[in-house]
Formats: C-alpha cells, sequence, structure tokens
C-alpha cells in the first residue's frame, strides 16, 4: 500500500500558505493605493477563502483516497476492540504500527491495550475478592451450624455444652469483625467517609494505644520499649487510632511469649515515621510484596486461630494512603518484622 511522503506534503502546504499570503498582501496594498471599495475587497477575500477551502479539502480527500483503506481497517480494529471491552472481554490486542505517519493510531492502540490489561487485572481481584469474602463467611457458618446441630443431643454434659457455645460465640465474634472490615473497607473505597483533621499529639495516641491492649500483650509477657518524642500531627484521630491497634495487634499475634516490641517515631524535616517492630518468625521478601493486599494472609491456619481475616493491613494502608502517607515492611526471616508508617508534615 503506498505511503503519503509527509515532507513532500508538508512543502507544498506552506507552498501554497505563501501564495495565498502574497495574494492577500497584494490586494490590501491595491486597496490603499487605489483606495478600492471596501465591499469588493471583502468579496475578493472570501473567494480566495473559497478557493483555499476547495484546496484543503482536496487534500484530505487525496489523503483518504491514498491512505484510507489502511485508516479505515485501524479504526474498525480499535472500534472492535473497544466493543469487545464494553461487553466485559478484556482479552483484546491490537497490533501497533511504527511507521511516522500513523504514529497517532500508534498511540491509541497502545493505550487501548493498556486499558484492556488494566481493566482485566480489575476484574481477577474483583473475582478474588469475591471467592476470598465467600470462603471467609463459609468457614465459620460451617462450625456454627455444625456445633448447633450437636447442641440438640439431650444426652450431652454441661461442659460439653459450654464448650460448644463458646466455640459458636467465638465464631460468630469472628463473623461480626470480617463484617465490620468490610465495611470499613467499603466507605474508605467509596470516600464517603470524609477526613476529620485535627492537631493532637501522636506520642500521646501511640502510648493510649498501647495502654488499652494490655490484655493482649500482658497474656503473652511482652515487653515495649518505647522511643517516641513529643510529636504534633494533624490528622484524623479516630482513623489513625486504627491504624496504630491494626499494628500492635499484628505485632503481639507474631511475637513469642516473654518478648520485646519496639515503638519509635522519628521527626526528619519533611515526615514524620512510626516504627513497629515485633520479634517474630518475619516476612520473606515474596510476601512483603503482597502482605497488604486484601485476604492475603502470611500464615493463613495461624492468622485464622488468632482471630485474623487478612484485612486489617489492607485497611492500614488505605487509612495512610488517605492521610497522603505510606507504608512499607522492612523484615528478615527470625528476625521480626518492622511497619514503618510515613506522615507528611505540612508546612
Amino acid at each position: 500500500m503506498r505511503k503519503i511522503d509527509i515532507k513532500r506534503f508538508a512543502h507544498h502546504t506552506i507552498n501554497l500558505i505563501g501564495i495565498i499570503s502574497s495574494i492577500i498582501i497584494g490586494f490590501f496594498i491595491i486597496y490603499k493605493v487605489f483606495n478600492i471599495n471596501i465591499n469588493y475587497f471583502i468579496m475578493t477575500l472570501n473567494i480566495i477563502s473559497c478557493f483555499l477551502g476547495i484546496a484543503i479539502y482536496l487534500v484530505v480527500v487525496l489523503i483518504i483516497h491514498k491512505d484510507g483503506g489502511h485508516l479505515s481497517q485501524r479504526f474498525k480494529m480499535i472500534f472492535n476492540a473497544i466493543d469487545k471491552i464494553g461487553n466485559g472481554d478484556f482479552n483484546v490486542s491490537i497490533e501497533s504500527n511504527g511507521s511516522r505517519h500513523d504514529h497517532l493510531m500508534s498511540e491509541l492502540s497502545v493505550k487501548v491495550n493498556n486499558m484492556a490489561k488494566q481493566l482485566s487485572s480489575m476484574e481477577s481481584m474483583r473475582q478474588d475478592f469475591v471467592s476470598n469474602v465467600s470462603h471467609e463467611i463459609q468457614s465459620p457458618l460451617t462450625s456454627i451450624r455444625g456445633f448447633a446441630a450437636l447442641l440438640q443431643n439431650e444426652n450431652l454434659s454441661y461442659e460439653e455444652k459450654k464448650s460448644y457455645l463458646e466455640i459458636i460465640e467465638t465464631e460468630t465474634k469472628r463473623l461480626s469483625k470480617l463484617s465490620d472490615n468490610l465495611l470499613k473497607l467499603s466507605s474508605l473505597d467509596c470516600g464517603t467517609k470524609e477526613l476529620q483533621i485535627e492537631t493532637y499529639d501522636l506520642d500521646k495516641q501511640l502510648k493510649n494505644v498501647i495502654l488499652s491492649l494490655e490484655p493482649q500483650w500482658s497474656k503473652k509477657n511482652i515487653e515495649f520499649e518505647i522511643e517516641c518524642p513529643h510529636t504534633i500531627v494533624n490528622a484524623d484521630k479516630e482513623l489513625m487510632s486504627e491504624v496504630w491497634i491494626n499494628l500492635l495487634n499484628n505485632g503481639i499475634k507474631f511475637t513469642p511469649y516473654g518478648s520485646k516490641i519496639y515503638v519509635t517515631i522519628e521527626n526528619h524535616d519533611s515526615n514524620i515515621e512510626v516504627t513497629i517492630k515485633d520479634s517474630g518468625v518475619g516476612v520473606n521478601e515474596e510476601e512483603q510484596k503482597r502482605i497488604f493486599e486484601r485476604f492475603y494472609m502470611v500464615d493463613k491456619s495461624r492468622k485464622r486461630e488468632l482471630g485474623g481475616n487478612g484485612l486489617g493491613l489492607a485497611i492500614t494502608k488505605k487509612i495512610v494512603n488517605l492521610h497522603g502517607g505510606s507504608i512499607r515492611v522492612e523484615s528478615e526471616i527470625n528476625k521480626g518484622a518492622s511497619f514503618i508508617v510515613s506522615i507528611q508534615i505540612e508546612k
């Protein structure tokens, strides 16, 4: 298929513009020197404009005639791909043409391909999310149904009945916590919960959260080493309290009996960093990449025994991001894990 010589086309276009401009300037000089009636001058300009429009139209028609089949085919491919995407089929790929005169079409093809890949990734995440929610709900419901059926046995002892009722209560709390976390994520994702920014003492907040969790860490004889200088922040106090509760609860769960948890605040020029370090088994490099994903659990069996559902760290990351901050994990196997929250300082 014949390609258009862009340089030659541009050269002829510039020459055409030069000729038209010369004619217009010439008529203007004649109008001034000979004092021609303004109506004749305007009529002449209109005639020239008309011919210029016809010339441009003919050039466009020429381009379409020479390359129209190629452009039409490209547009058809793109429109078909968009139709597929609109119908939920994200498995599309448009070949991009590297020729110089087809640069815009190639760029459009790349954009459509990228959009399809991103939508496909989002669809996979949605399906995984639905699958995980279904599994997390089904597991406690199965336990509740099973032990409720066992309670119908009239020959059960008091101790057995009490044990079954305690299991039902535990599973019910687990369902309630899952529901609560899903509602929190939903409100944070949809932006229905507005940030209530206030100025408060961050160091005092961290110490109060640690004290509120005393029943958990004192049961495991865990000690805290706290290095938190006086620090003022502007943030949503309630939501940030949720961040520290999630991170400290996580640290307490995975810190062995009689070990330590370290909590520090470091003030920098542009940000404040809060580090919560446990003394657990650590997190390997691959798991660090996914640890903030929803429903992801490093040790699924143990986390469920401890009451986890894989949403705590996802909620934590969402809250920190809403504040314009960031969170990361640093860890080595058998050397614990450090969660570092960075909060920007408003100047």
